[in-house]
């Protein structure tokens, strides 16, 4: 579970923000439940007065990650580095935080 300031900025930010969907919001806790791109996986997170941003990376795989940077930088999603970093041969990485700081990268896979 990560922790957040602002519950509601939260909320907004995974769900429209970045297109996940809302399993579980408890307004009167401060808690919600988003399920992501990724299969299996769900970031839970907190209202918190003091936040420490993670600084580990959860990552989601995308198929296109040239697609998904530019959907959810009109979206206003704005990324660290400014731009995609390709390791050739092997990945293609784009990092973002949240407005808490929590970091994320997306990941593309490289087929050669």
């Amino acid at each position: 579970m990560v922790q957040c300031q602002k519950f509601e900025r939260s909320v907004k930010y995974f769900t429209e923000g970045l297109g996940f969907s809302l399993d579980f919001k408890d307004e009167d806790q401060g808690i919600a439940i988003v399920t992501t791109n990724t299969k299996d996986c769900c970031i839970g997170f907190a209202e918190s007065e003091t936040v420490v941003p993670v600084t580990s990376s959860a990552v989601f795989e995308v198929e296109d990650i040239d697609l998904a940077f530019s959907e959810l930088k009109k979206k206003g999603i704005q990324f660290t580095g400014g731009d995609i970093e390709v390791i050739p041969g092997f990945v293609k990485l784009a990092t973002f935080q949240d407005p808490d700081g929590h970091s994320f990268e997306l990941s593309q896979t490289i087929v050669d």
